[in-house]
């Protein structure tokens, strides 16, 4: 073939490649880029990212949790009360009822087929839409990552986390300064490491208090979350009446809540939140 028809016949090759690579690129559809407009191979894409199984659940949190699924999972208008912000997903999901289908957990370590969040981002689930909603599927990579991590036990973010110099408090829910638009009749605290349930069933060493008049608040029980030593469950004895409330946990003194570690609460914590829909006192 001659020398300038050999150029044009280079170069129409490379403009139908061109093509078809710009044709295929449509969001979700697992060709060109991913569901989130990501080249395969990057945050999720065409191959599970290599992590250690310490590292799993940093990596589900920082690619999937915080850029896709909190951005409405979060805060007091969270759906079915399901946070999966940095803070409060890991608490939100091990071990946890579905609230959809009580009979399944949220994610059930070592069984994939029967954690639901699994059914739900793979469109399996019997009840609602596939999630993310509107969003697109999750690339095949990121659902892999999520199922290799269930299958592996679910295990919790790596220890390095853990404050070296006490036991904190992470975060509740409801947060300190929180309004909630729904029923409370529970209030969830995340510790930063195990914590020590029979300091926390000491009297005084939790209370919730009605803000405006101190009076305290009868409470049910005081108990580890399933499958979770970091998370305590304080549940009041009847759901929460529209009111101002106070939580307030005891960090100082010679007695005072500390992990299993030994390593007590740094100080005295207090969260204040505020019930706009609630039961019967």
């Amino acid at each position: 073939m001659p020398p300038i028809q050999l150029y044009r016949h280079r170069a129409a090759l490379a403009l139908a490649g061109a093509t078809v690579l710009l044709t295929s690129c449509t969001p979700g559809d697992g060709v060109g880029l991913d569901a989130n407009g990501r080249p395969p191979g990057e945050s999720g894409g065409g191959q599970p990212p290599v992590v250690s199984e310490a590292n799993a659940f940093r990596t589900i949190q920082d690619t999937i949790f915080t850029p896709i699924c909190s951005v409405c999972h979060a805060g007091a208008s969270a759906p079915l009360g399901l946070r999966l912000d940095s803070a409060n997903a890991y608490a939100a999901i091990v071990n946890v009822p579905s609230v959809q289908v009580s009979s399944l957990r949220r994610i059930n370590p070592g069984d994939p087929t029967n954690s639901y969040l699994l059914q739900k981002v793979e469109g399996r689930a019997a009840v609602g839409s596939r999630m993310p909603l509107g969003g697109g599927a999750l690339p095949q990579a990121s659902i892999d990552l999520l199922r290799n991590w269930i299958a592996a036990g679910a295990k919790p973010p790596a220890a390095s986390l853990v404050a070296p110099d006490g036991l904190e408090v992470t975060s509740t829910i409801p947060a300190n300064g929180e309004v909630s638009v729904s029923m409370v009749n529970e209030v969830t605290v995340v510790f930063s490491e195990p914590v020590d349930v029979a300091l926390a069933l000491a009297a005084n060493q939790v209370q919730l208090l009605a803000e405006r008049t101190g009076e305290r608040i009868a409470l049910q029980s005081i108990t580890l979350q399933e499958g979770n030593d970091s998370v305590l469950k304080v549940r009041p004895a009847a759901a929460l009446p529209p009111g101002s409330y106070e939580l307030r946990l005891n960090g100082s003194g010679a007695a005072r809540l500390a992990g299993v570690s030994g390593r007590m609460l740094k100080r005295d914590f207090s969260a204040a939140f505020l019930v706009t829909v609630g039961g019967a006192q």
